[in-house]
């Protein structure tokens, strides 16, 4: 039977055997989501976790299995829920078969303007506001009012895995789950409902539109998804945008997706978005 799910290089059973070796002190879980997603995850100390990350991102090539670090347990992931209420086999396959053929640049474009549009309600702004807004949404015009292009990225800030013990979000240990996908821009179709876009029932985003985004900035920028969990999420980009027109485009869609954490964008362009990680947060 063709099927448009992602066929991992590694069987599950041997991934589970490299988890058990990985840190032998910590017994993986092994767990499947209602649709049949199998997911594998190990507990992992917080100064060991973005290294592991790195390290099986960089095997996803042979493995075909995608990781990321959230604070969402093994249950919580596959156990009911909004992460599979409603989602069974045949669904699952239907939301990958979207995903697979869609075309993500032409979605990611439509979300932008999506959003342009829903913050822009003309019956709630003059002229002279709405010519703001595309001040903030259009790249071409963004561009002109962000910096010069610099020569090397910006060290990035990881806000939902920080490094400090004393920082607020400081956990002693992390999850690392690992799901079979094409890449991490899958993962929240694999997973739907991981990613809370929001609390306003008429902008909230479904997988696809996440994967769009996702796929486009991995294309584009070589950002790929280390943490989910939720409404946080945070990306390591490896060749973020240095240039002004680049990082305005980057800025524009980061905008367009998240403006609970974006709502300069000049502020971005010049900051986060040349940096090597992108923290977003939906309120």
């Amino acid at each position: 039977m063709n099927t448009f799910l992602h066929q991992p290089r590694l069987a599950a059973d041997d991934l589970f055997s490299a988890l058990r070796t990985l840190l032998p002190q910590r017994q993986p879980v092994r767990s499947t989501t209602t649709a049949g997603v199998e997911v594998m995850s190990l507990l992992v100390a917080a100064d060991k976790v973005r290294d592991i990350w790195g390290e099986w991102r960089g095997r996803h090539g042979e493995t075909g299995w995608w990781p990321f670090v959230s604070t969402m347990t093994p249950e919580g992931l596959t156990s009911g829920g909004r992460l599979s209420e409603g989602v069974d086999a045949a669904v699952l396959e239907s939301m990958v078969a979207e995903v697979v053929c869609q075309d993500h640049d032409a979605r990611a474009a439509s979300i932008l303007l999506a959003d342009f549009l829903w913050t822009t309600d003309p019956a709630y702004l003059d002229e002279g506001e709405f010519e703001e807004w595309l001040d903030e949404y259009d790249p071409d015009r963004l561009a002109h009012r962000l910096g010069p292009a610099i020569t090397e990225p910006l060290p990035g800030v990881f806000r939902w895995v920080p490094e400090e013990p004393n920082t607020y979000y400081w956990r002693d240990q992390w999850w690392l789950h690992f799901v079979p996908a094409r890449g991490g821009y899958e993962v929240p179709v694999m997973l739907p409902g991981l990613i809370s876009t929001g609390n306003n029932p008429t902008h909230y985003l479904p997988p696809a539109d996440d994967a769009a985004l996702l796929r486009r900035w991995h294309e584009q920028w070589g950002a790929e998804l280390f943490y989910a969990s939720g409404p946080y999420l945070e990306l390591v980009v490896d060749q973020p945008p240095l240039d002004p027109r680049s990082a305005a485009q980057a800025a524009a869609e980061l905008r367009g997706y998240c403006d609970d954490t974006v709502d300069e964008s000049q502020i971005t362009g010049d900051g986060m978005a040349r940096s090597t990680v992108w923290s977003l947060w939906w309120d």
